[in-house]
């Protein structure tokens, strides 16, 4: 999927229906996609789009504040004199408020829907931290079931601490490491992730965390990218 260019989009003078079209279908394939049971990237670009809608909508209803009390008309020498260049730019300003005011509209139900999936699925996946000392958080390890597929995937973590206005942003690196299938574990999985650390990885006395649930969504494009996002969230509570 190509990436939405939403400065084009919002251009003065641009093609508004074509705008239109290209939106519309976009919002398609992000509502197919989700109503699929495939979150992202679907759910992430249309918090994006809606953010940056919101941010397009802010600094421009500034703009036509200023335009209409200050160019749009003004009295000079007792008359109203209306510039030609302020009606072109006003009737493109209103364009474009327009379709960022329509945008929003029809981005709305995507961003609705995508978040009673992802609640749902939230509420019904637990996370479990394994080892008891309060080991190094910054690295260590999880596991998630993929129960369409019977397998138990292990993976490596780390994350990662950047700065943005003032703020702390976290992100977080994964990398599969290991899958066992469901049948080949005759011990409870917190057992054998315990047995795990003890013997097959590198790390020293790392940090392991357990997901379960019953839940058997789209495991790349839904389950695994809210059991990282969740997984994050623990960690910045320790």
């Amino acid at each position: 999927m190509t990436t939405l260019d939403l400065k084009k989009l919002t251009s003065c003078g641009s093609d508004w229906e074509a705008n239109q079209y290209t939106l519309l279908s976009r919002v398609k394939e992000w509502t197919d996609q989700i109503r699929g049971n495939k979150l992202f990237p679907a759910l992430y670009e249309s918090i994006q789009l809606n953010f940056n809608l919101e941010e397009i909508l802010r600094e421009n209803l500034e703009s036509k504040w200023w335009f209409d009390s200050e160019i749009k008309a003004r009295r000079l020498n007792e008359r109203i004199t209306v510039y030609e260049k302020a009606h072109q730019i006003g009737f493109q300003l209103e364009k474009l408020l327009e379709f960022v005011e329509w945008a929003l509209y029809l981005n709305r139900p995507v961003l609705e829907e995508g978040e009673i999936i992802r609640n749902f699925i939230e509420d019904n996946i637990s996370i479990k931290k394994v080892t008891s000392n309060k080991n190094y958080l910054g690295k260590g390890y999880f596991t998630l079931p993929d129960n369409k597929k019977e397998l138990l995937n292990i993976y490596y973590y780390e994350v990662n601490w950047d700065w943005y206005k003032n703020e702390v942003i976290h992100t977080m690196d994964t990398k599969l490491i290991r899958t066992v299938p469901f049948e080949s574990i005759k011990i409870s999985v917190e057992e054998f992730v315990k047995d795990f650390i003890s013997n097959y990885q590198q790390l020293y006395d790392p940090v392991a965390f357990i997901f379960q649930t019953d839940l058997d969504f789209s495991y790349e494009e839904t389950m695994l990218p809210i059991a990282e996002e969740k997984l994050l969230d623990e960690i910045k509570v320790y």
